[in-house]
């Protein structure tokens, strides 16, 4: 065992004088000689390799037979083998998640203090005869800091000496691009794991108006698969992966919070939370911001924020990437320490009505006919959140505003009670009888007869409510499908029909998302589906005020002239600044307006190049229904990359593909004179037999 820690010892002392790191040092001395010429020596890069060793003579332990997935159970395993999780409470509070935390620096894993697959698995395999892994890490020291304000559009510069600071005060969004459709960067809600996901045509108000695409790429999720998407994260084109930069919450008190970003020292990124009892990811803003050669340090005022328990979940980089928070991430403005969701297992009501033309508002009845200038009030109702009251003991009419139940005790002033399909809210009482609100939220008034079911929500307030976010899947007879959010459950949500086709639209399916309890990570969420009937019973039919939707196609040549409609490049040589022109004039609008597009090439290596063949897409936004596109190749790197004007060399780029995003779907016209639809299995075809041959190169340097 002595020799082996001598092997490590010398392999620590060669790679710290190997000439890569001599570079590395000369890199940084150059990038804090931009700011500052002085300490130089403070600047230090090391480096370890890793290694485990296991105690001869000890007795193992056998983790097999443990539940990982109960917290109570990891605070017994953690404080069995010296990793102090505290009390054994099952709750995951800040000691425990450093036990955690300290058990996976010991391991070896990555450290992030969540109970993920690799740390389950490594604790069920623990024998408690291991020593200490040693550790990659890498350490540097800069005297150079940036703050940033964002508080107006103006900027100033303050020096002092001897060191030098920079205080900048900026615009938000400073760097965004400006896309708006493509992929956006994502931490899942029920997994806390990386995620992409298709931001498309989003037209969040109408049923129709939010197409939820069948054919996405592998890894794709559609919009509202994840909550709310903030309109302040990046889009770019291709999957996010997770960088191996770490942030988590460095220092906390009463009034403010501060966050760490160990890893390249931007001053670019934005940080995202969830807030108290909220099923959405959101972006904060922070009213201080620092940054040295490789750290950012963001200072929040947290005294003006809604009270309740927060959780820090990633900061993005500007450019797509995610940088996933771990190891401390909560904290509470308030009283509030601690909120606990009630669990819940789907939907018991799904309300949807409509008004009629004397403004009443009515229950949809299944295949009920519609024109797209009528519009729709959806309400959902969770499970776990009504409580049984006793049945009705008397009639209740339509034109009834005080209504008599069994007894005083079966409802307060203030409760929500649900007879049948209506919400009813008890306004007074008066003994056993009760001054309501009939139809409240939207829902139809009803007469009732005696032994009615009565159930009751107790109050409306956030903590009691289950779901905090929802969306709706409607499928249409033409194969289509278009995601509906819906706010937290007990609220009204009113959507036009504008975007809707003739068809019958059916409910498929409902998604919802608890919110979050603190000490986790992570949310509940869950599905109710039905792919053959209407879920619910909800459908209903667009019959007129519409249109039948028809896809767009393609033409191969100028119905004049004869010439090729469509041109593009032919094994044209790029070098950075030049523009790459695509003219696709030969398609033919369908039905609905064209939003955006996707451009897919094929890209095939250099002869005798080590690099493997791939594919590379792009987003572009359509404007004035104007098919010409130019690609500005500003800048050529060596790897891939996901920005509109970078572009990888040692490559020729064969165009593949170009697909249509519309209000409905979307159609992908492809290089062998084939057309495929996301709404249905037939494959359509077209004419012009020369896509094939659009393709530019782009030498290696």
């Amino acid at each position: 065992m002595r020799f082996q820690h001598k092997i490590i010892i010398f392999l620590i002392f060669f790679s710290c004088s190997s000439q890569e790191n001599v570079n590395q040092l000369n890199e940084l001395t150059t990038t804090t000689q931009q700011t500052q010429d002085s300490n130089l020596q403070d600047t230090v890069t090391t480096s370890t390799t890793s290694s485990s060793t296991t105690i001869l003579g000890c007795v193992p332990q056998d983790n097999s037979n443990l539940n990982f997935n109960d917290i109570k159970t990891v605070q017994e395993f953690l404080n069995k083998n010296g990793f102090d999780a505290g009390v054994e409470d099952g709750y995951l509070g800040q000691q425990t998640v450093k036990a955690i935390r300290d058990f996976q620096s010991f391991a070896g894993l990555s450290v992030d203090g969540d109970i993920g697959p690799n740390t389950i698995n490594k604790m069920i395999s623990w024998t408690g005869c291991e020593e200490q892994a040693n550790i990659t890490s890498s350490n540097n020291k800069s005297v150079t800091t940036t703050t940033t304000l964002a508080i107006t559009d103006t900027t100033t510069t303050t020096s002092t000496v001897p060191s030098t600071t920079t205080t900048t005060v900026v615009s938000a969004n400073l760097n965004q691009q400006s896309k708006n459709y493509g992929i956006v960067p994502h931490i899942s809600l029920t997994s806390n794991e990386v995620v992409s996901l298709f931001k498309g045509v989003n037209v969040s108000n109408d049923v129709c108006g939010t197409p939820y695409l069948n054919s996405l790429n592998p890894g794709l999720l559609n919009q509202f698969s994840n909550g709310l998407v903030s309109s302040s994260l990046s889009i770019v084109n291709s999957n996010i992966t997770e960088s191996n930069i770490t942030t988590e919450i460095s220092e906390e008190s009463s009034s403010q919070i501060k966050i760490k970003i160990v890893g390249d020292g931007s001053d670019k990124y934005k940080f995202y939370f969830i807030s108290p009892f909220s099923s959405n990811i959101s972006n904060l803003t922070p009213d201080f911001l620092s940054t040295s050669l490789d750290l950012t340090e963001a200072t929040f005022n947290i005294e003006n924020l809604s009270p309740g328990v927060w959780f820090y979940t990633f900061a993005e980089s500007g450019n797509g990437t995610i940088v996933k928070a771990s190891g401390n991430r909560e904290f509470s403005v308030g009283t509030t320490s601690a909120q606990q969701v009630s669990s819940h297992n789907g939907i018991e009501k799904f309300l949807m009505t409509s008004k009629n033309d004397t403004g009443q508002y009515k229950n949809v009845t299944s295949g009920q006919g519609f024109s797209t200038l009528n519009s729709l009030n959806i309400v959902y109702i969770t499970d776990s959140i009504l409580d049984n009251r006793s049945d009705t003991t008397e009639e209740i009419k339509i034109e009834d505003n005080i209504i008599k139940l069994s007894d005083e005790n079966q409802a307060s002033v203030s409760e929500i009670l649900l007879i049948g399909t209506e919400l009813i809210k008890v306004e007074a009482k008066d003994g056993n009888k009760f001054t309501v609100e009939r139809g409240y939220l939207n829902t139809e008034i009803k007469s009732y007869n005696s032994g009615e079911r009565v159930k009751a929500i107790k109050n409306l307030n956030k903590e009691n409510k289950i779901s905090g976010f929802a969306y709706a899947v409607f499928r249409n007879e033409t194969g289509m499908r278009f995601q509906v959010p819906l706010g937290p459950e007990l609220t009204v949500n009113e959507f036009n029909l504008n975007k809707c086709n003739y068809d019958l639209f059916s409910l498929e399916k409902i998604t919802t998302f608890s919110w979050r309890s603190s000490g986790s990570s992570t949310l509940t969420s869950t599905s109710v589906e039905d792919k053959i009937n209407p879920l619910f019973d909800k459908a209903f039919v667009i019959n007129s005020d519409g249109q039948t939707y028809t896809p767009p196609s393609l033409n191969a040549s100028d119905q004049v002239s004869g010439e090729f409609a469509n041109n593009g490049p032919r094994n044209l040589i790029v070098d950075e600044g030049d523009v790459v022109n695509f003219n696709f004039n030969g398609i033919v609008d369908g039905s609905s307006q064209t939003h955006f597009v996707k451009l897919r090439f094929l890209l095939q290596p250099d002869s005798g190049s080590s690099k493997k063949s791939k594919s590379r897409e792009i987003y572009l936004n359509l404007e004035n229904e104007n098919y010409n596109f130019q690609l500005n190749v500003e800048k050529i790197v060596s790897e891939g990359t996901n920005l509109d004007n970078t572009w990888e060399d040692g490559y020729k780029y064969i165009f593949d593909s170009i697909a249509l995003y519309d209000d409905s779907t979307f159609v992908t016209i492809k290089n062998n004179q084939t057309i495929t639809y996301d709404y249905k299995s037939e494959i359509g075809s077209h004419q012009a037999y020369y896509l094939d041959q659009f393709s530019f190169i782009i030498k290696s340097e």
